[in-house]
């Protein structure tokens, strides 16, 4: 099954009075981007103030009747202050232009008449535009969707191992970019796309190359397999996309793999109305979130006021610390003491000695995940016969 195409395209919210141009825009720029468009500035709020998690980018015109344009991304900024604005405007004067930086904080503006070609670019460019410790690097979200059509991803596998007795209680599927990975670090890679349209895309064919894989996996992970698999908050931010995960779940455990997703916590969006709401729909379908790279970021303490969430990860730089600094040691103690108090359970990443697994043992930590047990290895070539033998070695 594949997600709709509009799904993976950026969506512009469009404002203008001119409906002859809207029209000229939806036919130009539809194959691009999935154009929302609306003649009145107060509709346009009206419908940002529902959407707010899935538009990518904000356009609108100068002059307009019940709202001048500046005005309206004033508005537009408070609902979605990451989404990028662009200014139309027939008679761009110096004081349009000061009025729109200061005030409309827009990143473009554009004189019209503007071509579809200018406004495309101008579109892709707000849109895709590296942040500026990736500039130098040349990664944007443009060079990963450019390898996932050419078909240049790959999955691994790594397996997780109960605590107390190590033995195969399921693993996780991450993404592999060979030739992208030669020029730039997966971090960069996953890090250029989690907060735009391409990362639908990337989890998408995640999901599609397990469901391909799973007879290599299942067997050897547990019946059902618990498999769990990155997913953006801008992701599930989106409505639609999240119809189309519980969709991918049913079908994965006809295949007898049960999908478990994990939400990075230091992402902006784990907070934002529209991610809560389908964070708790997904709940309310059996699907199990876990908070990844827990104690990384300023979100864990807060996250864990949720409710939808089963489970945690403690991030991997955490565990590799908490043998030499007793702050790392005792933050790991006191969270699987409170994630227990709340029902939740804790899965401990990064797990590279025998010694480290025993600490985590002795702390009540529920799984374990790291190369001590195995390393991430391609479905076909995944071996758990052996595991727990050696870790228990």
């Amino acid at each position: 099954m594949e997600l709709a195409a509009q799904n993976f395209r950026p969506t512009v919210l469009m404002v203008d009075d001119d409906e002859t141009l809207l029209s000229s825009v939806r036919r130009t720029l539809g194959r691009n981007f999935n154009i929302v468009t609306y003649n009145s500035a107060t509709m346009a709020l009206s419908w940002l103030t529902k959407n707010q998690g899935s538009v990518d980018a904000v356009i609108t015109d100068l002059m307009m009747p019940d709202m001048n344009g500046i005005e309206f991304l004033q508005q537009a900024f408070l609902m979605a202050p990451s989404v990028p604005r662009l200014l139309l405007s027939g008679n761009v004067s110096s004081g349009a232009l000061r009025d729109a930086i200061n005030w409309g904080m827009v990143s473009r503006v554009l004189a019209k008449p503007v071509s579809p070609s200018v406004l495309r670019e101008a579109l892709n460019d707000s849109i895709s535009a590296p942040l500026p410790w990736r500039q130098n690097r040349n990664i944007s979200s443009s060079l990963v969707l450019e390898a996932l059509e050419n078909n240049q991803q790959q999955i691994v596998v790594q397996p997780r191992v109960l605590a107390r007795d190590f033995s195969i209680v399921g693993g996780e599927v991450l993404s592999r970019f060979g030739v992208l990975q030669r020029r730039f670090g997966l971090d960069e890679i996953i890090g250029a796309c989690e907060d735009h349209p391409v990362i639908n895309q990337l989890t998408s064919n995640v999901l599609n190359l397990l469901e391909q894989s799973a007879q290599d996996v299942q067997p050897k992970l547990g019946l059902p397999a618990r498999i769990s698999v990155n997913c953006s908050p801008y992701s599930l931010s989106n409505m639609d996309f999240v119809q189309f995960l519980v969709q991918r779940v049913l079908d994965l455990r006809r295949v007898n793999i049960e999908l478990e997703f994990e939400i990075t916590e230091h992402n902006a969006k784990v907070l934002s109305g529209p991610f809560i709401r389908h964070a708790r729909y997904l709940k309310e379908q059996g699907i199990a979130l876990l908070i990844d790279d827990f104690g990384t970021g300023n979100n864990s303490i807060q996250l864990l006021r949720h409710d939808f969430y089963t489970g945690i990860k403690l991030d991997l730089g955490l565990i590799s610390r908490m043998m030499t600094e007793v702050l790392d040691d005792s933050f790991v103690e006191w969270t699987v003491k409170i994630a227990h108090k709340l029902g939740m359970s804790v899965i401990a990443e990064g797990v590279e000695s025998l010694d480290v697994a025993r600490k985590l043992q002795k702390y009540g930590v529920d799984e374990m995940q790291g190369y001590y047990f195995c390393r991430p290895t391609a479905p076909a070539d995944l071996r758990v016969d052996h595991l727990v033998a050696n870790a228990a070695s």
